[in-house]
């Protein structure tokens, strides 16, 4: 397919004919879907980096403007729209989805359809519908996101993870919830109410309030904690601030905000407590060197294999 045609077709600028013959070709297979996305999203990345403010489709631009993206992703945020968007609608002719896709060591910012403003950590996923319905606001997330919710009390938000539904009506809270073999998960409020929930037990139900975590313990229950160190949620500014935390578990979040395997082969430094402030930007290297100058530990990193040793 020429690349000259598919960007006029972006851009709102072909026959029904060509419209027709594209989407033939995307759905003929999946390589030439995955041709199809790829230059929609370097498409998208043009369009953001020349700072265009017009273009012929009104519908698209006004949701490509409402992305409002931190420091150095901007030039490789993931416009990722699922087929509904891709192809005008056609297989989500009600709700059409739309979904962010966040790089390793980067952080996005944006604002939804009802005013919402949400905060999206590094290899996070968010999904959403371009608009919301009558009854609700749904989104799905994979990976940390900090939400400033619009209120409206007839129709209550939803964040939707792996395990367990967030509702509120309008509030301030943050969601950690990574997809990976720990399974981790932590609502932690900051304004207002919110009901945590199990998507497969209903008898775990939590209402929280300001100052409140909800966290799942090693037996799978949802358990109530207090907030003490409020500094960790600057990740909304790039910075990764952790106050008194095993070693082993600021490995763990390293692991998640680096998209990075790190195997810690001493056990003894598991539960070394540690403190700092380190900015995501700079990387795991960096991170790992100024430990270095409070833990006693020896690494090594495996580039190629995407990996680091801990002794």
């Amino acid at each position: 397919m020429e690349r000259d045609l598919l960007y006029r077709y972006f851009d709102g600028d072909t026959t029904p004919d060509e419209e027709r013959r594209i989407m033939e070709w995307a759905e003929a297979s999946p390589e030439n879907y995955r041709l199809y996305l790829e230059e929609r999203r370097l498409w998208c990345a043009l369009l953001l980096h020349a700072g265009r403010r017009t273009v012929r489709r009104p519908a698209l631009w006004r949701r490509l403007a409402a992305w409002r993206v931190s420091g150095a992703a901007a030039c490789i945020l993931l416009l990722v729209g699922l087929a509904g968007i891709f192809f005008g609608g056609r297989m989500f002719p009600d709700e059409r989805m739309q979904q962010v896709v966040v790089p390793a060591g980067q952080r996005v910012e944006l604002r939804l359809a009802d005013g919402t403003k949400v905060w999206l950590n590094s290899k996070s996923r968010l999904e959403y519908p371009s608009s919301f319905g009558r009854r609700s606001r749904r989104v799905t997330l994979c990976g940390e996101g900090y939400f400033e919710v619009a209120h409206d009390e007839r129709k209550p938000f939803v964040v939707e993870t792996g395990q367990y539904d967030v509702r509120v009506l309008g509030t301030t809270f943050n969601v950690y919830a990574y997809d990976n073999d720990r399974a981790a998960f932590e609502t932690a409020l900051m304004e207002g109410s919110v009901e945590v929930s199990s998507r497969s037990d209903a008898s775990q139900r939590l209402v929280l309030q300001p100052n409140e975590a909800a966290v799942m313990a090693a037996d799978g229950r949802l358990v109530r904690t207090r907030l003490t160190d409020m500094g960790r949620f600057r990740w909304t500014e790039g910075l990764i601030c952790l106050n008194d935390i095993p070693f082993g578990e600021l490995l763990e979040r390293f692991s998640d905000y680096y998209d990075i395997r790190i195997l810690l082969k001493n056990p003894k430094l598991y539960d070394v407590r540690c403190t700092g402030k380190f900015r995501q930007s700079d990387g795991i290297d960096y991170s790992l060197h100024v430990l270095q100058r409070f833990v006693n530990f020896r690494y090594t990193h495996d580039e190629e294999r995407h990996t680091i040793e801990i002794r």
